[in-house]
């Protein structure tokens, strides 16, 4: 059994390669890298990789962190360079699953995470939950509008919601 890597803040590490860690991190560090680099996955921790002697925070880093990113655009494929805002605008344009926001966005195709991610990994377990998310705000949203106009229905006419 490999024993757990923890960072400072308490989160298990996830292993990552030096090439991954490498190719994100800004190069005057790169001398400082090892081959025990290991990714924190806690949104709240500032630090992104770690090893037993040397860590990087969000500072050291050239690539934006999808979800320990605050600001917009946040990514979420990096090997097909899709956002948050992309996924939007593909539900939005008519994708009413992940298969169709997929094909419309080509998110999760690029196969280089490895290198492109900074986690190392398929963004896949990262985007699913974030396009259901949206997904269900949409069906939420036109359940909503679709209640209020048979509530706006039953009122008498000087009462509808839809009056100018």
């Amino acid at each position: 059994m490999v024993p757990e890597v923890r960072c400072v803040c308490g989160t298990e590490g996830l292993k990552v390669n030096r090439i991954t860690a490498g190719n994100h991190l800004n190069p005057e560090y790169w001398h400082m890298l090892s081959d025990d680099m290991h990714f924190c996955p806690n949104s709240e921790c500032s630090v992104v990789y770690f090893d037993d002697k040397t860590v990087f925070t969000l500072k050291e880093i050239k690539t934006k962190v999808f979800f320990k990113e605050k600001g917009s655009p946040k990514p979420l494929c990096y090997c097909k360079q899709v956002t948050e805002e992309d996924v939007i605008e593909a539900i939005r344009k008519g994708a009413k699953s992940v298969k169709e926001v997929e094909e419309i966005t080509g998110i999760g195709n690029g196969g280089h995470c490895m290198i492109t991610n900074p986690s190392g990994r398929c963004c896949r377990q990262f985007y699913v939950g974030f396009v259901e998310k949206m997904l269900e705000k949409v069906v939420s949203n036109k359940n909503n509008t679709e209640k209020q106009n048979e509530i706006s229905e039953e009122l008498p006419e000087c009462c509808r919601i839809d009056q100018e």
